[in-house]
């Protein structure tokens, strides 16, 4: 890059410290409209294909006909939310290389899914993944699943627009109401018209926008700078630590962290139970396609978690004399590369459109999933006494009013996430973390202990929600101690150079932070966000098997019906030899039923 002068602040080499914001040019508009037009005609050609012939089945779970390979880019999508594409290369930026541990816990998931979750779900032939709870326990276990798993989608889908908007709007000329109703109008668009057929088509496309935008960044920071010195410059500044462990739960990034927080908490829950993804596995045509969509999404996840890694890194050399979110020029870490993108490409009229557009692909993506994952929720777990008596087409009416009305409800949490102030919009998103882990125990447990029944894990989970309720009061009013600060590792930047467009130095942040004295109690209060959702996970489980114990010794007097319901056993993980189980016939509040013998999936 030529030396460039912005009235008296002269910009010399790659190191940026002129500070100013720069608006989409026509050409950028042109290629951002046009995303949003493709993504929204896919759901018009699928409405149109199936505008005869289209049935519940179909629009909920594509006939259940999908291959493998659309199906493992949409779950990709679905994984991959624009929080992730504008926040993890600030992370590698900010905290160092741990990050790519990410990849190694979705891996993980994606296994324990395949393996062990959807053998039985294909095999109970079930639509909802919470209508199993009732299959194993109650009906009421299965609404109030449901119902948590409604709130925290909302509210997350909510942030999931709001955020990216926010982030993309601060640093283009993008207005942040207009981002916020685009966004959500086009998902609500071609998820309704086209079902669970554009959703999976239209995360392929979008996934090409999110790896190209990414892709651009990467591309332009080897030509100029060269892998070599990105590389010794992360090196030298100590960001290449990649095999950190500590079994302390307050230090941020660690392999257990990783390995153990993230696969026993939110992440668990997320990518191996939620409806948002089991649905897309359901929609496969076969079982080996389900469990091939999985293992190829991993390749997916990793590709798009290597270029953040790299564009990560780059932000090293790009902000070595001048961190704008640290001097207070940007309001947040997220807006680092959005405005990167627009700082670098000024010149390329288009281009930095591409990873804008690929950030928004990414929202349109997890806002797509989760309206059609709750309509199918709601339709199969709460309605179904009242539809099925209805015809075909009347449900199919139902289910994409349900789509209308929740994509209604998302956008609405948006724009109220927009005018809330602090601890209320910290609730707010704290809720899907309290609910996923005790949810993820919950599963855990239906499938891997066959002695646990209804009453203890109501116990379980009521005492799993609680807990991370008390975390999260306690984490927002408790102060951070001063050695918990220097344990979550965030990586020094500099601000001594940065001025804004006129040549006037950014004032300076002298103030040194009040020292606050550690404690058993804080120390609590301010574990690893990586554990947060473990904490609900393990006190789900303990109080659960503890309850379920003391009910088969004292209730059912040591005598049970170990067999009744679908479960892993451990003669299958330890060597597999028992391959036929049998069930009770049994009928849910839907209509399913298990013969009186079935051929366990295992």
């Amino acid at each position: 890059m030529s030396a460039s002068t912005y009235g008296e602040c002269v910009q010399d080499g790659f190191q940026i410290t002129c500070l100013t914001f720069y608006n989409f040019t026509v050409a950028d508009y042109i290629i951002f409209s046009f995303m949003l037009c493709l993504s929204a005609g896919v759901g018009v050609f699928f409405a149109y294909r199936a505008r005869n012939s289209e049935t519940v089945e179909d629009y909920l779970l594509a006939g259940r006909t999908m291959h493998f390979f659309p199906t493992s880019l949409s779950i990709m999508c679905t994984a991959l939310s624009a929080i992730t594409i504008l926040g993890t290369p600030s992370e590698f930026y900010l905290y160092g290389g741990m990050y790519i541990w990410a990849v190694a816990c979705f891996a993980i998931n994606l296994s324990l899914s395949a393996e062990i979750f959807l053998p039985i779900f294909y095999h109970l032939k079930i639509r909802s993944t919470y209508e199993y709870l009732e299959l194993r326990f109650h009906s009421i276990t299965r609404k109030v699943t449901m119902a948590m798993f409604l709130l925290a989608t909302i509210v997350s889908t909510g942030v999931a627009i709001y955020a990216p908007a926010t982030a993309i709007s601060a640093v283009t000329s993008i207005d942040l109401n207009l981002a916020i109703l685009s966004c959500g109008l086009v998902c609500v668009f071609y998820t309704t018209l086209g079902g669970m057929k554009a959703v999976v088509w239209t995360d392929v496309v979008q996934s090409v926008w999110m790896i190209s935008g990414l892709l651009a960044i990467t591309i332009y920071s080897a030509v100029n700078i060269g892998y070599d010195e990105i590389w010794q410059k992360a090196k030298d500044s100590g960001r290449t630590e990649f095999f950190v462990t500590s079994w302390n739960p307050t230090v941020r990034n660690t392999i257990q962290a990783f390995l153990i927080g993230k696969t026993f908490g939110l992440d668990g829950y997320s990518f191996c139970v939620s409806q948002n993804f089991v649905q897309r596995f359901l929609a496969c045509r076969s079982l080996a396609h389900a469990k091939g969509s999985a293992y190829m999404s991993i390749v997916w996840f990793a590709t798009i978690i290597t270029f953040c890694l790299t564009s990560g890194f780059a932000l090293i050399i790009y902000y070595e004399l001048c961190d704008p979110a640290a001097a207070g020029f940007l309001e947040t870490t997220d807006q680092l590369m959005p405005w990167l993108t627009t700082y670098l490409f000024q010149e390329n009229a288009g281009v930095s459109a591409i990873y804008v557009s690929g950030a928004f692909a990414a929202s349109l993506s997890t806002v797509s999933s989760a309206l059609s994952s709750m309509a199918n929720a709601l339709i199969s777990d709460f309605l179904y006494h009242w539809t099925n008596k209805l015809s075909e087409k009347k449900q199919l009416i139902i289910c994409k009013s349900l789509v209308l009305f929740l994509g209604g409800c998302c956008i609405g949490f948006a724009y109220m996430a927009a005018s809330l102030r602090g601890g209320i919009l910290e609730a707010a998103l704290a809720i899907p973390a309290i609910v996923g882990g005790p949810t993820w125990g919950v599963f855990m447990l239906a499938v891997l202990f066959p002695f646990v029944e209804f009453i203890g894990v109501s116990v379980g989970m009521l005492t799993g929600v609680a807990a991370c309720t008390w975390m999260y009061i306690g984490r927002n009013i408790a102060p951070i101690p001063t050695e918990i600060v220097e344990h979550a590792g965030k990586l020094e930047v500099n601000t001594d150079h940065c001025m804004y467009e006129n040549g006037t130095m950014f004032p300076g942040n002298d103030v040194q932070p009040e020292y606050i004295e550690n404690s058993p109690l804080l120390s609590f209060y301010n574990i690893s966000v990586h554990y947060i959702g473990t904490l609900g996970f393990s006190t789900t489980v303990v109080f659960t098997l503890l309850t379920s114990t003391i009910v088969h010794l004292f209730v059912h007097k040591g005598k049970y019906n170990a067999i009744r319901d679908f479960t892993v056993t451990t003669s299958r993980i330890f060597g597999g030899l028992s391959r036929e189980i049998k069930c009770e016939v049994k009928t849910t509040s839907s209509g399913k039923y298990r013969e009186s013998r079935k051929r366990n999936p295992f």
